[in-house]
């Protein structure tokens, strides 16, 4: 990894208010508008409008299955009038062995990001709505996928027609949202906060932000390998126990995330050996990683917080060097910190 993959945020992610504005579409409405934070991760789509948080599977179908109902687990899409889809989107939990899934965790989330928000969006606004909207990426060469995203849509969004206008769109750099979100949450406690950074496993990336005790972003780290590496190792090891073919990435990932260490979270064949094995593997690795890259950012912060969805990973925090500890509700942070951000926008 060369040396600009570590970057003041400044250069890569302009956080000026003028910055990652996303199309030109704009229709005037006479009132306030609903602020929403969106982060659509490999793993998981999360959004939130300040009061209600929404965490999805990152797998759909591209119709809406017969025997599966709606829900804040599955959401079933129809675009009515929008330029970010044709058709229909269903998103979420129980799609593992639907026949034609779609998982972003296989190098899709640039196709799919814009109507995966548009699903979240939908679900979380009234009809009528006029929204600012902040999103996390994880490169701003990503930006101009989101430009069908400002704009009017009517969906139909679990059996509810909605009409909405996405008015502003900014952009920030994956990991910032989970940062501030938990600054603002120690500041809500103390009258003292420290600098930290926010150690963000991801699916598909770990990211690193350093918060100066200022509540200034001091730097800003990522890294091209997450907790879907230690899924796809694990499945590999198991292709012995399953006749020569390893399971899938999402099989060992429910056994993980149900703590059965059974594929598809049930059965008889359990990977809880090779799951410990392979944790400390990939944790260590991870660990160099970081700390040869962003030793800088770490070293300068008083605490290390743990955050993404991999810090749910069972045994990781046993694993971690002393100094980092682990955030609560970690999968709503970014989307909540993101969601601070809308609200600060000015049209």
């Amino acid at each position: 990894m060369d040396s600009n993959t570590i970057k003041d945020l400044n250069t890569s992610f302009d956080l000026s208010p003028t910055v990652g504005e996303v199309g030109n579409t704009r229709e005037s409405f006479p009132f306030s508008p609903t602020a929403i934070g969106v982060a659509v991760g490999n793993g998981f789509v999360k959004a939130s409008d300040g009061t209600t948080d929404l965490c999805v599977r990152s797998q759909a179908l591209e119709h809406h299955p017969q025997f599966l109902s709606a829900s804040d687990d599955l959401l079933l899409l129809e675009a009515v009038e929008s330029p970010c889809l044709i058709g229909q989107l269903c998103i979420g939990t129980g799609l593992d062995a639907s026949p034609g899934v779609i998982s972003l965790a296989n190098g899709l989330k640039g196709k799919y990001y814009a109507a995966f928000a548009l699903a979240a969006v939908a679900r979380l606004v009234d009809n009528g709505a006029f929204i600012n909207l902040a999103v996390s990426l994880p490169s701003k060469a990503m930006e101009p996928m989101l430009a069908p995203l400002r704009d009017s849509h009517t969906v139909l969004i679990n059996g509810k027609r909605k009409h909405f206008v996405i008015d502003q769109i900014r952009t920030f750099p994956e990991g910032l949202g989970t940062a501030m979100r938990m600054r603002e949450l120690r500041a809500s406690r103390s009258a003292v906060v420290p600098s930290f950074a926010a150690l963000d496993f991801g699916h598909g990336n770990t990211t690193v932000v350093a918060i100066d005790g200022a509540g200034n972003c001091s730097g800003f780290g990522n890294t091209p390998t997450g907790v879907g590496a230690l899924f796809e190792e694990i499945a590999q090891t198991l292709s012995g126990k399953t006749g020569g073919i390893p399971p899938t990435v999402d099989a060992v990932r429910l056994g993980v995330q149900l703590g059965t260490f059974c594929l598809n979270g049930h059965g008889s064949i359990s990977f809880v050996n090779e799951y410990d094995a392979a944790l400390q593997t990939w944790t260590k690795a991870r660990l160099q990683e970081l700390h040869g890259q962003c030793s800088q950012l770490l070293d300068r912060a008083e605490a290390k917080v743990v955050c993404g969805g991999g810090d749910n990973l069972p045994g990781l925090m046993e694993l971690m060097h002393n100094g980092y500890a682990k955030a609560t509700a970690p999968q709503n942070l970014e989307a909540q910190g993101l969601q601070r951000f809308a609200r600060a926008i000015h049209c």
